[in-house]
């Protein structure tokens, strides 16, 4: 019995831990902490600062709870003020908790008791449940066993109603640890197994590790140590080999320590419960140091080291008188009669006794069993008005259902002899629908026999279709080839005969041969200028698209700049218009040319009579977000063509001064199409002629789609 109720105050700080964790992470990362410390020092709103501190307890707790205890005080002040309902609650509960883990147990139920009506009048249903759950705790921690079994079966009620079963296997933990307080073992290990079953069907693996360790307790007080071991060895194993909770690592090395004193392995014993004591004290935990010093006195009594048992009994009985760890009291009183006894004096060993008994009559008395007793007959009744409730429900289900079934049995007996009526109607249906499907088979099968010799037919077509692609592929590469060749082979007799024109052009006198040297001379360089476009546009066909940013600023200028070296006609007026928003990105050589190509014609066609002021206009656009529009409008001679459409066909002219047999448009249309651009030609309202292209602001745009818009 001497370590009962040490154990029960391991089992109760483990029961402190799961509420507490339940409540609130344990912290929080330092950049919020360091986030709401900023605007704790740069506001002066009320409110703000109201909330900023009730934060910051809370972020606090279990991580520094003398700050935490700090900020929620000042806050629970500020929401007096402000009469803040909801933040009195929640501050006045950080309070409860922060004293209750300072040792400070009075405190920390007066204030929770403060503040829980509040919180159940207001119906704030989780707050409210966090306060039962302090107040339990609480009351444990000072033995006041009645009152914690109260509150931690109301609890227990409210979860139930809600089905929450994480939250239930928290108030079955906290039960078992009342009833492991009271000695009642048995009882303990009954809800202790209630909340590992609910676990499992959870799959809840919170807090697991704490679980374990209050099972591995109630064995060993059982006198089941090998049960015990091996339940404690699974709490240290669920928390894992790197283990940051120091609460698993305290309580696990005591738990190991205990279970080695009670298998007399006391070496073994020391070593544990030393390390338990070690961290107990760089974690600043009391509880922990109380009890580690207390087992650690028993070790050194059966090794009868009876001062270090003497200043280690002291030690423990200090620190227990400050946080008012009665239970560890009680079980220091009674290692040190069993000390003094060993040493022989029986006077101080009489007196602990004494002091053991009066402690523990105080603390589990008949009036502490019969509340206990009552508390517990209350819950079953709820719990058996709830089950008969359930019952009578069951049984007004059941009643319902007879009637129900004998209104389905009439309409049974009414369904069967519609059934039987209709029968002779179903069957005359079914005569007919045989021959309709007779029918509808034949008309099937010939069906399918047409499909066959159609797909068949299909099948034919394919093939034909695939050889004539083949072939006009071929013929294509054929012509591409006979094209580039052809340029290639011609070029050569053509600068032969032009470099003979020149000589002779040197030397002969003759007027009438010159002007027949020179118009041979023209005519080769208009032969080699349709030779370089069919060039280009077999290049057009065959090249690759690079992708980059076009700046039409700079095309156009350059474009400009070449039909000046080769000669503008003095009365041509030229005006450009680029918007800064014609922005796109394309194959620059391919814009170059058409742009090239279509002020150049623009050029060549200018009108050059006296009484017409000539002008050629570039205006370039963007139109519908996805597109650019480039206009070349002049005042030329105009297009005599009837078919708009042909001057975009090789080798046809539009005038007799077209001096490259009519391939500059065709290449425009190629190089436009290549870029998925189309390119058109209107009359405009005053009579001018206007040459049109639209550009996508991506290669691949859906130029199609455009046009419908733009009309």
């Amino acid at each position: 019995m001497y370590c009962i109720f040490f154990k029960t105050a391991r089992l109760i700080f483990f029961a402190l831990f799961l509420i507490a964790l339940s409540d609130r992470a344990k912290a929080q990362e330092k950049n919020f902490v360091d986030s709401l410390l900023s605007v704790l020092r740069n506001t002066k709103d009320g409110e703000e600062l109201l909330k900023t501190k009730v934060e910051l307890g809370w972020h606090y707790l279990e991580v520094d709870d003398v700050e935490s205890f700090r900020y929620a005080s000042e806050a629970y002040k500020l929401a007096v003020q402000f009469t803040d309902s909801f933040r009195i609650v929640k501050a006045g509960r950080i309070m409860g908790h922060s004293l209750r883990r300072l040792g400070r147990l009075r405190e920390s139920i007066t204030i929770l008791q403060e503040v829980r009506p509040i919180a159940s009048r207001n119906k704030f249903v989780d707050e409210y449940k966090k306060i039962l759950n302090g107040l339990a705790v609480s009351y444990t921690f000072n033995a006041e066993y009645d009152k914690a079994l109260e509150y931690n079966f109301q609890s227990l009620v409210l979860r139930e109603r809600e089905g929450d079963k994480a939250e239930i296997s928290v108030a079955l933990n906290n039960i078992g640890l009342v009833y492991f307080k009271l000695l009642n073992f048995e009882g303990a290990l009954e809800y202790y197994n209630k909340c590992l079953a609910m676990k499992e069907e959870a799959n809840d693996t919170k807090d697991l590790d704490f679980l374990y360790l209050n099972l591995g307790l109630c064995y060993l007080q059982l006198k089941k140590y090998s049960d015990a071991k091996q339940f404690t060895l699974k709490a240290i194993e669920v928390c894992g080999p790197n283990c940051s909770n120091n609460e698993v690592r305290i309580g696990g090395e005591y738990g190991l320590g205990e279970a080695s004193f009670h298998l007399h392995d006391y070496a073994n014993a020391e070593v544990h419960l030393n390390k338990s004591l070690t961290r107990a004290r760089v974690e600043n935990d009391k509880r922990w140091q109380a009890e580690s010093l207390v087992y650690l006195a028993a070790t050194a009594i059966e090794e009868k080291e009876y001062a270090l048992a003497i200043n280690r009994l002291s030690e423990a009985d200090s620190i227990a008188r400050e946080g008012g760890f009665n239970q560890i009291l009680i079980e220091g009183y009674r290692f040190a009669s069993r000390l003094y006894t060993r040493t022989g004096d029986y006077e101080k060993a009489s007196f602990f006794q004494r002091k053991l008994i009066d402690l523990s009559d105080s603390l589990i008395g008949s009036e502490l069993v019969r509340k206990i007793g009552k508390i517990q007959v209350n819950y079953e009744e709820r719990r058996n008005i709830a089950t008969i409730a359930s019952k009578e429900v069951v049984i007004s289900q059941q009643r319902d259902l007879n009637v129900a079934i004998a209104v389905i049995a009439m309409l049974a007996g009414l369904l069967v002899l519609v059934l039987q009526f209709g029968n002779r109607n179903i069957k005359r249906v079914n005569a007919k629908l045989s021959e309709a499907k007779e029918v509808i088979q034949k008309q099937n099968t010939e069906l399918e026999n047409k499909n066959r010799e159609l797909d068949i037919e299909v099948d034919k077509k394919t093939i034909d279709l695939a050889r004539v692609n083949q072939s006009l592929k071929q013929v294509n590469d054929e012509l591409d080839n006979f094209i580039y060749k052809t340029s290639h082979d011609i070029r050569g007799p053509l600068a032969s005969l032009k470099g003979m024109c020149n000589v002779a052009l040197l030397d002969v006198k003759d007027p009438i041969a010159l002007d027949y040297l020179r118009k041979l001379d023209a005519t080769a360089e208009r032969l080699n200028s349709i030779l370089t476009r069919l060039v280009i546009i077999n290049q057009i066909n065959n090249s690759k698209l690079t992708i980059e940013p076009i700046d039409f600023e700079a095309i156009v200028h350059d474009v400009l700049m070449l039909e000046k070296k080769k000669g503008l006609p003095p009365e041509l007026k030229i005006s450009t218009y680029i918007d800064p928003g014609a922005e796109m990105e394309s194959d620059k050589e391919l814009v170059r040319i058409v742009l090239e190509n279509l002020i150049d014609n623009a050029i060549k066609f200018y009108n050059d009579s006296d009484r017409v002021d000539s002008f050629m206009k570039v205006h370039i656009s963007s139109v519908d977000g996805n597109a650019v529009k480039v206009r070349v409008i002049d005042n030329g001679i105009g297009i005599s063509e009837s078919s708009p459409g042909k001057l975009f066909q090789m080798f046809s002219r539009a005038s007799e001064r077209s001096e490259t047999g009519g391939i500059g448009l065709y290449i425009t249309k190629t190089a436009t199409e290549k870029i998925g651009g189309r390119v058109g030609l209107l009359t405009t309202p005053e009579g001018h002629t206007e040459f049109y292209v639209i550009f996508p602001k991506t290669p691949y745009y859906e130029v199609q789609k455009l046009e419908r818009r733009l009309g």
